[in-house]
């Protein structure tokens, strides 16, 4: 027969390859997953926010054809408004055939939006990148 130990999820744990044992603060199992649940959570509402941020400051200086070629560019429309068999980010070829227009002109379009929106809203995204940057380092 194979030996099984049974473990509670609310016992107290306990490190005993920690040397400070004056630590008063034991956690439980039930207490660690619940926190890494919440932070999962909280990112997850951290990242809809900010992008739903974007997306009103695209609307606010584009005009609504360059806003939903850049959505469907990167992947910032939901994805229950595309048709089926697309998601996420999409290429310029994929991107010109939802919107009937040439790859090249779509191309035209979106560089021309980039540009017009490095000049409008710079002072307004000066953070995001190192904001972005600490993000990723939490989540290595």
């Amino acid at each position: 027969a194979i030996a099984q130990q049974c473990f509670s999820l609310d016992a107290e744990l306990e490190n005993k390859l920690n040397p400070n044992k004056a630590d008063t603060n034991k956690d439980t199992m039930h207490n660690i997953l619940a926190a890494q649940y919440d932070n999962a959570e909280y990112s997850h509402l951290k990242s809809d926010f900010m992008k739903e941020d974007l997306v009103s400051t695209l609307k606010r200086y584009l005009t609504p054809n360059e806003v939903n070629l850049l959505l469907l560019r990167y992947g910032l429309m939901d994805e229950r408004t595309l048709p089926y068999g697309f998601s996420g980010p999409l290429t310029i070829a994929e991107v010109s055939r939802l919107v009937d227009l040439k790859p090249d002109k779509v191309r035209r379009m979106i560089n021309k939006s980039l540009r017009q929106l490095r000049h409008l809203i710079a002072h307004e995204w000066e953070d995001f990148e190192s904001h972005l940057q600490k993000d990723l380092r939490n989540q290595i």
